[in-house]
């Protein structure tokens, strides 16, 4: 599945929001990225090994990522939301999708391939403008996979939502 469009998600809760928020801190690894590649790299080589799902909560604004064993994937689907209280419990809302720094990236990268493919196509060098397309269709393939992150996610979302998750 390709990661092009952000998908909205929305997980119910009978936990209160400030109960859910606690459930949310408990889940994850505390990782604030602040653009650095660098910095997100060292945290994905500390958990080389491990499966988590790291992130941050800024009041009821939640970021989660997930980072399996033995990959570099600090640029995949990450989940943006947000914790909302409820009549009875609470709700998580937001989206499941690629950091936009991953996303503007893919845009130029794709861009610059194709222009290099209708340039070999324009000059008649159909054996070019063939490699290029193939590379088009391969870097979008590359960029924007979701390698099931998508669900793993999701998954993690709702086993927080669930009350027992808040006993202890």
């Amino acid at each position: 599945m390709l990661m092009l469009f952000p998908k909205k998600v929305s997980f119910e809760s009978e936990l209160t929001d400030k109960q859910l928020k606690k459930s949310f801190d408990r889940k994850i690894i505390p990782f604030k990225a602040r653009g650095s590649i660098i910095e997100v790299s060292s945290f994905i080589k500390k958990y080389k090994t491990a499966e988590v799902f790291y992130g941050s909560r800024d009041g009821s604004k939640v970021r989660m990522s997930h980072h399996a064993p033995k990959k570099t994937d600090g640029s995949s689907a990450t989940f943006y939301g947000e914790i909302k209280p409820k009549e009875e419990g609470s709700v998580i809302e937001g989206k499941i999708m690629l950091p936009v720094a991953t996303q503007i990236f893919g845009a130029v990268w794709v861009l610059c391939v194709l222009f290099f493919a209708l340039v070999c196509l324009a000059t008649e060098v159909y054996a070019g403008a063939i490699a290029f397309t193939v590379a088009v269709v391969v870097s979008v393939w590359l960029l924007y996979r979701d390698m099931g992150k998508t669900k793993k996610l999701c998954r993690a979302l709702s086993e927080i939502c669930k009350e027992e998750n808040n006993k202890n």
